[in-house]
């Protein structure tokens, strides 16, 4: 695929002002839920990986008295928004500018080598789905972006314009699980010939286009997903920050995931499979095999299976209806480094 940065007229500033906005940052989801699996300790240092509105910040800082929260974010809005929103705290929170795959090093940087807890909300906001600067939703005009740190070079338009059907036919597969992919990508290529892309209509037009009206919706939001995930490359930056997390957590520390799609998820899910040790009844053969597992194992799983959130937070909040929870605690090193003789 083509990184270069193809010209047009339509395409956002790097310096961009999102001030022109109709939504507003999300409520965080299933708060509580988090808040809980964090454990929090009155003085803990706690990292809030997604800063976004500063929710998961605040609730922290306000609940544990003493702690201090670093929260990354890329995007200039939210690193405005959630400042002001908490300049209240003083010293206690930092804004960290920063992508979460860069998590060890960027807290290194500011004195930081570890951390009691570490929670990940992922996704966008929606501020971000209905900022007009954007790009990132079919139902607004806008120029064909998506880039949410504004210094990453390639935008949505120029992976539409520069990527042949196999490569536009992967990325709708992979990151949006669309069915009729291949199809869509051949539209797109075609529709390219005859003038570039540069909006979220015009592409939404050429996606629909024959599309059954009741397959529409469903269609899009797909090939939407796919776009921004693949221009900043969401699933390569959560992997990174996952596999630098354990080693950042005190003993004990704790990690919290909130998806929003499968994708996400399954990330997360086998991560922690792959960190954590199986549990066992003691005494058992698989007691055995679980003391031998605690010496290669980081993690220990707070949660066997995903948290939904509850139907009342759904019903308040109909953005949080897929969202899925994960958690697990920095198994204690003298415990990881049983002697295996």
């Amino acid at each position: 695929m083509d990184n270069g940065s193809g010209s047009s007229s339509l395409k956002t500033d790097p310096k961009r002002d999102d001030s022109s906005v109709v939504g507003a940052y999300h409520t965080p989801v299933m708060l509580e839920e988090s808040l809980e699996c964090l454990a929090l300790c009155e003085d803990g240092i706690y990292v809030d990986a997604t800063l976004g509105g500063g929710g998961y910040a605040e609730a922290i800082i306000e609940r544990a008295k003493s702690a201090r929260v670093f929260g990354f974010d890329t995007d200039p809005a939210a690193q405005r928004y959630a400042s002001n929103r908490l300049a209240r705290f003083g010293e206690r929170f930092v804004l960290v500018p920063e992508n979460f795959a860069s998590i060890a090093d960027a807290l290194r940087a500011r004195g930081i080598t570890a951390v009691d807890g570490i929670v990940f909300d992922l996704g966008v906001s929606s501020h971000q789905l209905d900022t007009d600067s954007i790009g990132l939703s079919y139902r607004i005009e806008a120029p064909l972006d998506m880039r949410l740190d504004p210094r990453l070079k390639k935008s949505a338009a120029e992976v539409i314009a520069n990527s042949d059907e196999s490569q536009l036919a992967q990325i709708f597969r992979a990151y949006g699980e669309e069915r009729f992919a291949g199809q869509i990508a051949r539209k797109i290529v075609q529709a390219r010939t005859e003038a570039r892309i540069e909006t979220t209509t015009q592409l939404a037009s050429v996606i629909t286009n024959g599309l059954r009206e009741d397959k529409r919706n469903e269609t899009l939001s797909r090939i939407f997903q796919a776009l921004r995930i693949e221009v900043n490359d969401e699933l390569g930056n959560l992997r990174q920050a996952l596999e630098q997390a354990p080693e950042l957590l005190r003993d004990g520390g704790r990690i919290v995931v909130v998806s929003y799609h499968s994708l996400e998820d399954r990330i997360a899910k086998e991560f922690f499979r792959k960190e954590s040790a199986p549990r066992f009844e003691p005494g058992s053969l698989g007691g055995l095999k679980e003391a031998i597992d605690l010496a290669r194992a980081r993690l220990r799983l707070l949660t066997r299976k995903p948290v939904a959130p509850s139907r009342e937070e759904v019903e308040r909040n109909p953005r949080a209806r897929s969202a899925r929870l994960r958690a697990a605690e920095r198994i204690a090193r003298s415990i990881a480094r049983i002697d295996e003789q």
